[in-house]
C-alpha cells in the first residue's frame, strides 16, 4: 500500500526478464553434478580478492558496494524451509550436490574456512570433511547494524545446512543459498558428528564456570552482546572452544558448567541482559524464571523482566513486576521511573491519549522515528467480510475525525539520505520478485531481513504475524523443530507484499513538500492491525504517519457495525479495468459506488467522458492555464454523471478544480474561488449546508456529509477561510473548525495546526 511501485517501468522490467532469463539458463541444468567446480585454494584467492576489492572501494569512496544509494535484491521462486528434525537427515556430500536443486532429506556437514564478508549476502567459503569446497551465501541475518558480518559466521566454525540448496550463483559460480534462518543449524566441536580433524586443540582443561562468566562479562563491557549468549561447547572431561586468542567466552556455556546454585542464577541473570541487548526478549524472560515464579525473584530477575515485557508490548504484565519490584525493593528508584513510564504506554493503549505536542518535538529534533509510544486500539474488531476475507468493522458510531487506531509498527524501515541519523537509516534498493513480476523501490528488501529476525528471536510473535494475509502462498504447518522456530522467509515476503504500507517519515513532511515526491514512500513498515483494513475507492477513514506510528481517523460519521475501508493506491482514476487490476493482487475486487458506477455507465457515455478529460488534461499541462476553457471542460464533464456526488463522488474532478482555485487566488476572484472551492468539495461527496450566504441568509453552515479525505482538502478549506474573510466573515470560525477536523484526519493530530494555519492563512497563504 503506497509502496513505490515501478513494475509498470520498461527499464526495470528488463531488468527483471534478463533475470529471469538468467534463472532459466540455471534450470536447463537442473538435476546436473557439475564436473568444473573450482578446487578449494581457487575458491579462497577469488574470495579474498573480492574482500580487498570491497575494502579498497571503501577506503576511496567513503562508501561499502552495498551501501550505494540504489542497490538490487532478486527474490528467488519460493521455497519451503526444512521442518525435518536433524536425526531424520541422512548427511551428504558437497561433490554430491545437484545444480538447481534442493536436496530433500539431507544435510551438509560444513566448516568455514573463511572470516566471512556481507554482500547482498553473508558469504563465506566453506568445506566439508572431503575438503571440497563451495561459496556459501546465508540470507537475512543479523542487521550490519547490529553485528559485523564477520561475527556471524566466524572462521572455523562448524555448521549444519539441512537440506541445502545448490545452485547457478548470480556470477555463474556454483553455490550453496540458505534463505531461511532456520534451515541453518550450528554445532561445537563435541558433536559426534564432527570429524577429528576439525577437532580444536584443547584448551584450558580448569577453566570453570566463573572464568567463563568473566568472559562474558568482558564481552558485554565491549558490547559484543551476541559473544556473551554463543555457546562455547564443553563436555564433562574436556572444554573446547573454537574462539581465537583474543575472543571471550559467554554466559551460555557457563551454564553448562558445573556450579552452585547462585553461580548459577547469577550467570542466567546476565545472560538475561545479554539477550535483552541482542533483541531476544522470549528467551531473556524465560532466564529470569519471573513468569513461572516471580514472589521469591531477586531484584534483577524482577527488573529485566519487565525490560523484557516492555520491549514485547505486554504492558500490562510489565506492570505487574514493576509494583512487585517496587514492593519488595522500595529503594529502587529505576523501578519507580519504568512504573511511570508503562503507565504511560497503558494509558495510550486503553483511552488513546497521546501527547502529539511531545512526539512532534521528538521528531523535529530527527531521530531515528521509532517512538516509544504504546498501540491503541479504538471500538473496532475483526470480522469476515463478504467476498475480501477479514476486515476491520465498527463497535459503535464514530465522528469525523475520531481516533480509530493509534499502532506502533510491528517492524518499520526508514529511509533518511540528509539527516544526522541517516547512516542509522536502511538502505534505499530495488526489490525484484521473479516469482510476482513486481519491482518496487524502497526499504522493503530490509523490511523483510528484520521481520525474519525479530520473528526467530522472538517466536511468540509468530501466531499474530503469521495470521495476516498471504494470498494463495500455501505454508509449511510446522512451527517449531529441535526446539527451534521454523522461519519460512518467503512467506514472511508475501505477507510483507500483501500487507506493507509505504510511508513518509512524517506525514507533515508530505503537506510541506519536504520529503522529493519519489522519496516519500521510500520507507516501510508493517501494521498488524491496520492490515486488517480492505480498500474502496470511496474511503471512509484516513491514515497518516509519524515516525512508525500510523494513526487511522475516521474520514466522515460512520454508523456501528461498519467495515472500515481507505485505498491501498493513490487512487489514479483509471478505468473500472485498471482499477479491478490495481487490487486483485490482494484477491478481491472492488465494488464500491465509484467503481459499480463506472462499470454501469454506457460504453458511449465513458467514451464522451474519455475524450473530454483528454482535453482537459491538455488545458491543464499547458504553460498558461485557460481557465474559461476549463470550466467548460468541467461543465462539460459533469454532464457525464448520472448520480449526484453525494452518492457517487467524481474524484477525478478534484484536481481540475484545486487547479482553478489557484488561478483565482491569482486573478484575486474571491466570488469564483468561493465557487470553485465549494465545487470541488461537491465532487468529493461534501455536503456542506449555508455555504452561500448571499443564496440562503437565514441557513446555518454545516458540514452535513463529509467527502472523500484527501490531504490538499485542508487547502480548499483554507481558500473558503480567506474568501469568506472578504464575503462572509460570521463564517470563519465555522469554517476554521471543519479545516481543524480536516487537518487531524490527514495529518492524524491537531497540535500542529494552529502554527500551520497562522504561516499559511494569516499570512496570505
Amino acid at each position: 500500500m503506497d509502496v513505490h511501485d515501478v513494475s509498470h517501468l520498461h527499464g526495470y522490467m528488463q531488468m527483471l526478464a534478463q533475470q529471469k532469463k538468467i534463472l532459466k539458463a540455471a534450470y536447463e541444468h537442473q538435476g546436473e553434478r557439475p564436473e568444473d567446480r573450482k578446487s578449494r585454494r581457487e575458491l579462497v584467492n577469488d574470495f579474498e580478492m573480492n574482500c580487498m576489492d570491497q575494502q579498497m572501494h571503501q577506503l576511496v569512496t567513503g562508501t561499502a558496494p552495498t551501501e550505494m544509494r540504489i542497490g538490487s535484491s532478486f527474490l528467488p521462486p519460493p521455497y519451503l524451509p526444512s521442518i525435518a528434525p536433524l536425526e531424520e537427515l541422512k548427511q551428504t556430500f558437497i561433490n554430491n550436490l545437484r545444480l538447481e536443486t534442493h536436496h530433500r532429506g539431507k544435510y551438509l556437514l560444513l566448516r568455514s574456512i573463511t572470516p566471512s564478508n556481507r554482500m547482498t549476502a553473508i558469504m563465506a567459503v566453506v568445506e566439508d570433511e572431503r575438503e571440497d569446497a563451495v561459496m556459501l551465501q546465508l540470507y537475512h541475518q543479523d542487521d550490519k547494524r547490529d553485528r559485523p558480518a564477520t561475527s556471524i559466521l566466524k572462521q572455523n566454525d562448524i555448521i549444519i545446512v539441512k537440506e541445502p540448496y545448490f545452485k547457478v550463483m548470480a556470477d555463474g559460480e556454483y553455490g550453496l543459498r540458505v534463505d531461511h534462518v532456520s534451515d541453518l543449524v550450528r554445532i561445537g566441536p563435541d558433536d559426534e558428528r564432527v570429524p577429528i580433524q576439525w577437532t580444536p586443540r584443547i584448551l584450558d582443561l580448569d577453566k570453570t564456570a566463573d572464568d567463563w562468566k568473566l568472559e562474558g562479562n568482558e564481552a558485554m563491557r565491549r558490547q559484543q552482546y551476541w559473544v556473551a549468549v554463543q555457546k562455547y561447547w564443553c563436555t564433562s572431561s574436556l572444554k573446547y572452544s573454537t574462539v581465537m586468542a583474543n575472543s571471550l567466552g559467554s554466559y551460555t556455556t557457563a551454564l553448562g558448567c558445573s556450579a552452585s546454585f547462585q553461580e548459577r542464577k547469577t550467570v542466567q541473570l546476565n545472560r538475561a541482559l545479554a539477550y535483552l541487548k541482542n533483541g531476544f526478549f522470549d528467551a531473556a524472560l524465560t532466564d529470569t524464571e519471573c513468569l513461572t515464579s516471580c514472589s521469591d525473584a531477586p531484584e534483577k530477575a524482577l527488573y529485566r523482566a519487565n525490560q523484557a515485557l516492555y520491549e514485547l508490548g505486554r504492558f500490562s504484565e510489565c506492570q505487574d513486576i514493576l509494583k512487585l519490584l517496587r514492593k519488595k525493593y522500595p529503594n529502587n528508584d529505576s523501578a519507580a521511573m519504568e512504573l511511570k513510564r508503562v503507565r504511560c504506554r497503558l494509558g495510550e493503549q486503553t483511552n488513546g491519549i497521546y501527547d502529539f505536542k511531545a512526539i512532534r518535538e521528538k521528531m523535529s529534533k530527527d531521530p531515528p522515528p521509532h517512538l516509544d509510544h504504546a498501540t491503541f486500539i479504538g471500538p473496532v474488531t475483526v470480522k469476515a467480510s463478504m467476498g475480501r476475507g477479514r476486515g476491520l468493522f465498527t463497535t459503535k458510531a464514530v465522528k469525523a475525525g475520531d481516533l480509530i487506531l493509534c499502532e506502533k509498527a510491528f517492524a518499520h524501515c526508514y529511509a533518511n539520505t540528509t539527516g544526522k541519523h541517516a547512516a542509522e537509516s536502511s538502505g534505499i534498493g530495488l526489490l525484484l520478485n521473479v516469482y510476482t513480476n513486481r519491482v518496487t523501490i524502497g526499504t522493503q528488501s530490509d523490511l523483510i531481513t528484520r521481520i525474519v529476525q525479530k520473528l526467530w528471536r522472538n517466536p511468540s510473535l509468530l501466531p499474530e504475524f503469521m495470521a495476516l494475509h498471504h494470498g494463495s502462498y500455501k505454508p509449511v504447518d510446522v512451527i517449531e523443530v529441535d526446539g527451534k522456530p521454523i522461519i519460512d522467509t518467503f512467506l514472511v515476503e508475501r505477507i510483507i507484499s500483501l500487507n506493507c504500507f509505504g510511508c513518509p517519515i512524517s506525514s507533515l513532511d508530505i503537506l510541506d513538500l519536504k520529503a522529493p515526491e519519489d522519496e516519500r514512500y521510500y520507507s516501510s513498515g508493517v501494521w498488524l492491525k491496520a492490515s486488517y483494513i480492505n480498500h474502496s475507492c470511496l474511503s471512509n477513514v484516513h491514515r497518516s504517519f509519524i515516525g512508525d506510528l500510523q494513526l487511522v481517523r475516521a474520514a466522515c460519521d460512520i454508523p456501528p457495525n461498519t467495515e472500515l475501508t481507505f485505498w491501498y493506491r493513490n487512487a489514479d482514476f483509471g478505468s473500472y479495468e485498471e482499477t479491478q487490476k490495481e487490487v486483485k493482487n490482494w484477491g478481491f475486487e472492488c465494488g464500491c459506488p465509484i467503481c459499480l458506477d463506472t462499470k454501469n455507465t454506457p460504453k458511449k457515455v465513458l467514451k464522451r467522458r474519455g475524450a473530454l478529460r483528454g482535453d482537459l488534461k491538455t488545458a491543464l499541462d499547458a504553460s498558461i492555464l485557460d481557465v474559461a476553457k476549463t470550466e467548460r471542460l468541467l461543465a462539460a464533464i459533469e454532464l457525464t454523471y448520472k448520480f449526484p456526488p453525494s452518492e457517487v463522488p467524481r474524484l477525478a474532478l478534484w484536481v481540475p478544480y484545486y487547479r482553478l482555485m489557484h488561478a483565482y487566488v491569482v486573478e484575486s476572484q474571491p466570488v469564483k474561488l468561493l465557487a470553485s472551492a465549494l465545487k470541488g468539495l461537491e465532487c468529493l461527496g461534501f455536503v456542506i449546508k449555508g455555504a452561500h450566504p448571499f443564496q440562503s441568509p437565514g441557513t446555518h453552515f454545516g458540514v452535513v456529509q463529509w467527502g472523500v479525505m484527501i490531504d490538499t482538502v485542508i487547502e480548499a478549506w483554507m481558500h473558503l477561510w480567506t474568501t469568506y474573510l472578504i464575503l462572509a466573515p460570521q463564517l470563519c470560525q465555522k469554517v476554521e473548525e471543519c479545516m481543524r477536523v480536516t487537518y487531524k484526519i490527514c495529518l492524524g493530530e491537531d497540535v500542529t495546526f494552529e502554527e500551520f494555519f497562522a504561516s499559511k492563512v494569516r499570512r496570505g497563504m
